[in-house]
Order: C-alpha cells, then structure tokens, then sequence
C-alpha cells in the first residue's frame, strides 16, 4: 500500500478539490498581498477569502485597515493575475488574539553597604588592567547613593 500526501487526498474528492483549489487561491493572494504592502503592515494584514471578484482582507486594527483602504485600487490591481480579477476590496477589522501578558520582571535590589564594601575590596585587589576590576568599578559608580 502506497502513502499519499495530504495534497493528494485533497484533491482527490471533487468537494474537497474545490476547497484545495480555494485555500491554494487565498495562500496566492496573501503573498501578492505581503508583496504589495509596505512592509510595516504585511504583519498586521492577511487575506480573509476571496468571492465572486471580491477579495476579504482582515486588519488588526482601524488604522491598519484605513491605510489598506487607501492602497484599494493599486491593491486591486496588483492582486489580478491571469486567471482571477479582483474587482473590490473590502478590509474588515478582526483583531487577533493578544498575546498573553509577559510577567512584570522585578528589579533587582541594589547591593547593601556590605555587598558594596566586598566589591570594592575585590576591584582594589585586581590587577588595574584586568577587565573584571573596570566592570566593578563601572558597577560600583552606577549604584553609589
């Protein structure tokens, strides 16, 4: 018994052929879409679906999707190929899902007067070109009262 690729089995049942096709259809448009976008929005933009001429876009948020809006006509033109005419666009806004909170880091706590008097002993017995005695120094500066 042979493997098949997932394309393969795709393809092969006419309803799911139609989905393959549409699904390679809207991957071609997002990288003509990527293509033709400047490229601080391409990450904020992705094609949506494609019907009848039409073409779906979502944008991450109203500013995003006032700048595509501007780009409408050149977009539709640099979107038709041989095959498909796009003759509208509509930009939507479908915000993603946010990222999930990053922990606050804590600072950390400066060195105490004991710590500050152990790293001035440990600077004052390395030799004056040694490169650990220089980031001691810089270190004890920077945290000085």
């Amino acid at each position: 018994m042979t493997s098949r690729s997932l394309q393969e089995h795709l393809a092969s049942g006419d309803s799911m052929a139609r989905l393959a096709a549409h699904a390679q259809r809207l991957l071609q448009f997002q990288r003509l879409l990527e293509a033709a976008l400047p490229e601080a929005l391409r990450p904020h933009a992705r094609v949506a679906n494609f019907r009848l001429g039409k073409l779906f876009i979502h944008a991450a948020n109203g500013a995003v999707a006032a700048k595509i809006r501007q780009f409408g006509p050149r977009l539709a033109d640099d979107l038709s190929n041989k095959e498909v005419k796009v003759t509208q666009i509509e930009v939507r806004v479908q915000a993603r899902n946010p990222s999930p909170p990053q922990p606050q880091r804590e600072r950390p706590t400066p060195p105490g007067v004991k710590q500050k008097q152990g790293l001035t002993a440990l600077a004052q017995g390395l030799p004056n070109e040694s490169p650990l005695k220089n980031a001691l120094e810089r270190l004890l500066r920077s945290v000085k009262e």
